[in-house]
C-alpha cells in the first residue's frame, strides 16, 4: 500500500464530526486495527514511517474472507456463514449452467482449468460484504456511496438501490427499472418505480441466504421467497374480462394462461454472444468495446409449463430474452472450443430463456385495447385479438403481431444480421416454428 490509497473519512469540528466515531458509534469502538488489522498505536519519527508501520499487513477489504472479518468475535457470524453459501455469492445458477455447455454434471465435477477460469472472470463480478453495506461494488467502480461530511465510511444497513442494486444488475434491471433511453429508447420507468417503491419491496428474500441448501438452486427463480405479482395483485384476478380468461395458474381449461409481463411489460435489453471469447472486444463488429445490446420484446412458449416443482411453471405464454453463449466462450479457460452441433446437452439448453422484466406498465399496446379503455370500464369485442393474438377478426389465415412472437424466423435472420440457425433446435420448445399462417404453429 502506497500513500496514494490512503483512505479519507471525512471530518469537520463545527459541524460536530470531530471522529470516526461520530459517524458510526458502533463499529468506531471495534476501530480500524479491529477490522483491517495493522498497528494501532504507532511510535515512528516521521509520518511516513508511521503510515508504513501502521498498515503492515493491513486487509483493504476484511469482509473479503467473512470468517476473518465480519463473523469475529460477536459480530455477523451467522448473516456471514449463510451468505457464503448463498446464491448471490457463489453464482449456483451460472455455475450449473456452465458444467452442462461443458458436459459435466455438477459444477464440482468439471475440471480445474473450468473452475479456475469461472473463478476469475464470472466472479469477478461480485462482491463483498463491505462493498454492499459500506462501498459501491468493485464491478461498479468501488468507492464510498457516501463520499460526504459524516457519511464516509459509515455502514448502511439497507444497501442504495442507485449504488448497490441496479449498479451491478444494470444491464438489464436496472435499465428497465430507470428506462435507460440509451439502452431501451421510448420506454419510460417501471410502474413500481415512479410510484415509490424500491426494489426491497418487492425483493423480500433474504439476500444473504438461507445456508447449504442454496447449493442445489440451479435457476435465481428457485430461491425462497423470491417475489410474485401475485403477491401484491392476487386481488386483481377479477378486475377484467382479460384477466379472468389469462390469469396465469397453469390450468389451461379456463383460457390461454399468460406470464404476467406477457401484457404489461414494455421492450427490454438483450444481448448477443454474451461472454463469448475475449469478452467486450468481440461484442461489437467494430472491437469498440461495448456490449451487442439492443431493446426487443418477444412471447414464446414456456417449455416448463405444468412441469412440477419448477420455478415458473403456471404461464404456458412467456417473455423470453435472447441470452446466447458463442461455441467458443471458454476459450480463454484453456478449453478446446467445442462444436455447439456434437453435444446434445448443449443442443437441449435454450437459448430465448424466460424473462421477468422490470419495466412494467399498466398500460402497454397489449393492454390498452380500445381508445376508450383507460378512462371506462368498456371495451370493444375482438381488440385483444387485434394488439395480442397472431390471428384476428379476419380469421386464421390472417396474420398478425407476428413481430412480437418467436419464431424460428428469428434465428435465421436476427435483428442484429447474425444467421443463428444453429439455435433452432435448442429452442424448439420455446419458439412457434416456421412463420406461417398455419393454426399448428399456436395450437
Amino acid at each position: 500500500m502506497t500513500l496514494k490509497d490512503k483512505v479519507y473519512i471525512k471530518i469537520n469540528a463545527t459541524a460536530n464530526i470531530t471522529s470516526f466515531a461520530d459517524i458510526d458509534p458502533t463499529h468506531a469502538s471495534i476501530g480500524c486495527t479491529g477490522c483491517h488489522g495493522g498497528l494501532s498505536p504507532v511510535d515512528a519519527s516521521d509520518d511516513t514511517s508511521a503510515y508504513r508501520a501502521a498498515h503492515a499487513g493491513v486487509s483493504r477489504d476484511p469482509s473479503a474472507i467473512g470468517e476473518e472479518g465480519c463473523s469475529g468475535g460477536l459480530c455477523h457470524g451467522d448473516i456471514v456463514r449463510r451468505n457464503e453459501t448463498s446464491l448471490h455469492s457463489n453464482l449456483w445458477g451460472e455455475k450449473a449452467h456452465v458444467a452442462r455447455r461443458n458436459g459435466y454434471a455438477t459444477f464440482e465435477s468439471c475440471p480445474a482449468e473450468i473452475q479456475d477460469g469461472f473463478s476469475k472472470d464470472c466472479s469477478s463480478c461480485h462482491t463483498t460484504c463491505g462493498q454492499c453495506h459500506i462501498s459501491r461494488p468493485n464491478a461498479a467502480g468501488g468507492g464510498f456511496m457516501e463520499n460526504r461530511l459524516g457519511y464516509s465510511h459509515k455502514f448502511i444497513r439497507t444497501p442504495s438501490e442507485e449504488n448497490v442494486c441496479t449498479a451491478c444488475h444494470g444491464s438489464r434491471v436496472g435499465d428497465d427499472w430507470n428506462a435507460n433511453q440509451e439502452r431501451v429508447p421510448g420506454n419510460v420507468p417501471d410502474a413500481h418505480n415512479q410510484n415509490g417503491f424500491s426494489c426491497l419491496d418487492c425483493h423480500e428474500e433474504d439476500f444473504h441466504g438461507n445456508g447449504p441448501s442454496d447449493a442445489e438452486y440451479t435457476s435465481r427463480y428457485a430461491v425462497q421467497d423470491i417475489p410474485q405479482c401475485t403477491n401484491c395483485h392476487q386481488g386483481d384476478h377479477d378486475d377484467n374480462a382479460f384477466h379472468a380468461e389469462h390469469w396465469p395458474n397453469a390450468d389451461a381449461s379456463d383460457g390461454a394462461d399468460l406470464a404476467c409481463f406477457v401484457c404489461h411489460s414494455q421492450q427490454y435489453n438483450n444481448c448477443n454472444t454474451c461472454h463469448a471469447g475475449t469478452w467486450k472486444s468481440e461484442y461489437e463488429a467494430d472491437n469498440s468495446g461495448e456490449y451487442r445490446v439492443y431493446p426487443q420484446f418477444k412471447l414464446g412458449k414456456n417449455p416448463y409449463y405444468g412441469v412440477a416443482d419448477h420455478p415458473h411453471t403456471d404461464a404456458k405464454w412467456i417473455t423470453v430474452r435472447h441470452v446466447p453463449v458463442s461455441p467458443d466462450a471458454f476459450k480463454n479457460w484453456n478449453v478446446d472450443p467445442w462444436d455447439i452441433e456434437t453435444m446434445p446437452d448443449t443442443r437441449n439448453m435454450e437459448t430465448w430463456k424466460y424473462s421477468s422484466p422490470h419495466n412494467i406498465q399498466r398500460w402497454t399496446s397489449r393492454t390498452l385495447v380500445d381508445s376508450t379503455w383507460q378512462d371506462s370500464a368498456g371495451y370493444t369485442t375482438g381488440t385483444c385479438n387485434d394488439n395480442c393474438h397472431m390471428h384476428g377478426s379476419f380469421g386464421p389465415g390472417t396474420m398478425q403481431n407476428v413481430g412480437i412472437y418467436l419464431t424460428d424466423n428469428d434465428m435465421l435472420h436476427d435483428i442484429t444480421n447474425d444467421n443463428l440457425s444453429n439455435e433452432i433446435e435448442a429452442n424448439a420448445l420455446t419458439s412457434l416454428g416456421t412463420q406461417s399462417g398455419s393454426c399448428a404453429v399456436c395450437h
